[in-house]
């Protein structure tokens, strides 16, 4: 086990008092695994990750449950933001968590057969369930004189992925929103078992291509942590240099996104040119558009030459004074300000409670940011700026990325200007070819707090376990709905733009 990482060992009844006592003294959850331990001990493992402010190590609390009847009960009532990770738990694993306020499937259809466990070690990955009746989904909708349900999706107009939304209107105010993903999920996690630590980047990158360094760099920290592999200063810099290219070019991209759900054309293709000039120039630079295969544990694949930082900070310099015109636009513009503030408010008490994560978390106070909370990289030295806002509304969401764009500017500047000299990365420490135990690497992507669980033995995966910003904050979504117009829930759900992807592993 890694020195970065506690393992507080209890059992089920001592679970929900140490949680308790974890929150009151502001530790915050990260992400919550289940791993089929039946060879070793016969049964499961339950590790609910936490860490705490200003502090560089984990803790994980761990119990460990019956191979027969895996049952704990649910946390929820105390923690309401595992709620998605035990009804994931229950899907994949066959974990109940007894007391469980929503206890439907998640991942699985309605009608996936009972008592098949995709991720049970016993399962092969191909398997191919046996057809049952019955239905994909049945969604809960509110009941009454006058109200309609108004199903949307699974399957979309252009080139959005698959989701469900089935709204209960009255008139054109929505009542009740509920919302089902997970329609292309595509095995990653399952896929990633048995293969060397070595050969896992190719696939972890492309858990979604928008958030590809974010998922490569938890990759690379979860070994690093493991094997206790450090990274050379240029690696360092280089590697945060890429995660905050990532974070500014999807943020033009949702502040494109946003007044394309308000019918604003001229300012979303406006910011679509801006993110295609971002993305370009990544290809340029970095060897591709998306960021793929730009980080490796131990530092990064590719370096920047002089004439490289000199062409990206004149291309920075250029794009910045165009991103703050366009947000000017549209905070002066009567109509988008009309359709804006005011809708699609989220509560800081319900973004606290449900874990939000990033922009969404940070537009209602909730100012919660890894780069700060939990350095790591060169974010020791940048210190950046948490930007908030109180309302919880479109407006405030778009206003969170409008500024944490200029402080994403000013950071690629300053990391710009002072990249150290020397390699940009390391060999592995010996050993780590065989490495064995847990590791646990996170970040602050575009989206929030992205965490990656590694679990290896003689250096090949035993369980991974991904934790996107956006399966943290799907969940928000379906509270900042009611009481709002249908009509407005394009602006709301891209004021969100959440990844559909990252919830499809």
């Amino acid at each position: 086990m890694s020195a970065a990482l506690c393992v507080t060992r209890l059992d089920a009844e001592a679970l929900h008092a140490t949680v308790a006592q974890r929150i009151g003294s502001e530790y915050r959850h990260l992400t919550t695994v289940v791993a089929d331990d039946r060879d070793t001990n016969g049964g499961f493992r339950l590790d609910h990750v936490f860490y705490r402010p200003g502090q560089p190590g984990l803790e994980l609390l761990r119990v460990h449950l019956s191979g027969n009847r895996p049952e704990i009960p649910s946390l929820v009532p105390l923690l309401p933001a595992v709620h998605w990770d035990e009804r994931e738990a229950h899907d994949l694993f066959g974990v109940v968590p007894l007391g469980h306020p929503d206890p439907r499937r998640l991942v699985l259809p309605d009608n996936w057969p009972n008592e098949l466990y995709p991720l049970r070690k016993d399962v092969p990955w191909d398997i191919q369930p046996p057809k049952s009746k019955g239905q994909d989904w049945s969604p809960l909708v509110a009941e009454g004189e006058g109200v309609v349900r108004i199903p949307v999706g699974p399957v979309h107009a252009g080139i959005i992925e698959s989701g469900h939304f089935a709204f209960s209107t009255m008139g054109e105010s929505v009542l009740h929103l509920d919302l089902r993903l997970f329609w292309k999920h595509r095995g990653i996690e399952k896929t990633l078992e048995g293969l060397h630590w070595s050969d896992a980047g190719t696939t972890v990158e492309r858990t979604c291509a928008c958030c590809s360094a974010s998922h490569q760099a938890a990759l690379a920290e979860a070994i690093e942590q493991l094997v206790e592999w450090e990274i050379p200063p240029r690696g360092a810099y280089l590697r945060t240099i890429l995660l905050e290219c990532e974070r500014l070019y999807n943020h033009i991209n949702d502040i494109a996104a946003i007044p394309a759900g308000a019918s604003y054309a001229v300012a979303s293709m406006e910011g679509t040119v801006l993110k295609e000039r971002m993305l370009r120039l990544q290809g340029e630079l970095f060897g591709h558009r998306y960021l793929f295969g730009t980080i490796r544990p131990g530092g990064v694949c590719r370096d920047l030459t002089t004439a490289d930082i000199d062409r990206l900070r004149q291309e920075l310099q250029q794009i910045r004074p165009l991103v703050e015109r366009l947000g000017q636009r549209l905070l002066r513009h009567p109509g988008f300000m009309d359709r804006a503030q005011g809708t699609g408010v989220l509560s800081p008490s319900t973004a606290r409670d449900l874990g939000a994560v990033g922009p969404s978390a940070r537009a209602s106070s909730v100012g919660w940011d890894l780069r700060k909370d939990r350095p790591t990289l060169a974010y020791h030295d940048l210190a950046p700026e948490v930007v908030t806002e109180s309302a919880g509304d479109v407006l405030s969401r778009l206003r969170v990325r409008l500024r944490e764009a200029v402080v994403s500017f000013a950071l690629l500047d300053h990391l710009l200007v002072r990249l150290p000299h020397g390699p940009i990365t390391t060999h592995a420490p010996e050993g780590a070819e065989e490495a064995h135990g847990i590791g646990v690497g996170c970040n602050e992507s575009p989206r929030g707090a992205n965490v990656h669980y590694l679990e290896l033995r003689q250096g090949r995966i035993w369980r991974y376990r991904i934790r996107s910003a956006s399966f943290a904050n799907w969940p928000l979504l379906a509270e900042a709905v009611p009481g709002n117009l249908i009509g407005d829930f394009p602006l709301i759900n891209k004021s969100f733009e959440l990844c559909y992807a990252c919830c499809d592993r």
